[in-house]
């Protein structure tokens, strides 16, 4: 398991930008859970920690796609299809979490 960052900081922040093995992981505190997520829009790699959170979607602020933070995965096939977006580029990685005794890590 790899060390990310005390639970209490990721819940004060919100969202969190960490580095991991030459990538940024997008960790997000919502609802009582913790997210993980690639920083990095399938569409055309912006950063999603700008973006606005609704529900359980991230938006990146370039081009208003809607990232699941549960899964991944595009949260609107049609705007997928609208931006040409092929099956390979219709999700971003997402990472199994772990917190522990008041800390975060990636399984």
């Amino acid at each position: 398991m790899e060390r990310l960052v005390d639970l209490e900081t990721l819940i004060q922040k919100g969202k969190m930008k960490v580095p991991y093995k030459h990538r940024v992981i997008l960790l997000v505190y919502l609802d009582g859970e913790v997210f993980a997520i690639d920083d990095k829009c399938p569409h055309m790699s912006a950063s999603l920690f700008p973006g606005k959170i609704e529900g359980d979607v991230i938006y990146c602020k370039d081009h208003s796609l809607g990232i699941s933070l549960k899964t991944g995965e595009v949260a609107n096939q049609n705007q997928a299809d609208f931006m040409r977006l092929d099956e390979y580029s219709r999700s971003v990685k997402k990472y199994p979490i772990i917190v522990k005794d008041g800390v975060v890590f990636l399984k």
